[in-house]
């Protein structure tokens, strides 16, 4: 996945896409990314989300860390925020 094609994380996501699987995605078609590039792609796409979702991101135990949150809970935790934001997810 190009970083072209990062415009359409919030319509994976709001089209039932679970978000660890779609950033998951991201991180694994950009070598170059880490997940504090992710937090911010994210960020910027879901303009209706504040900056709590960065620590989010930073804390998931993604495709490129040993640590951190599972999937599960991260899934949840960004839903959560999303709604909170105002999305319907």
């Amino acid at each position: 996945m190009l970083l072209s094609e990062n415009n359409d994380l919030l319509v994976q996501i709001l089209g039932g896409m679970l978000p660890s699987v779609v950033l998951n995605r991201v991180l694994e078609g950009n070598p170059r990314l880490d997940k504090y590039d992710l937090a911010n792609i994210l960020l910027g796409e879901c303009d209706l989300l504040d900056s709590k979702i960065l620590s989010v991101v930073w804390n998931w135990k993604s495709v490129r860390s040993n640590r951190g949150v599972s999937d599960e809970v991260f899934d949840e935790m960004v839903l959560a925020h999303m709604r909170l934001a105002g999305y319907r997810v």
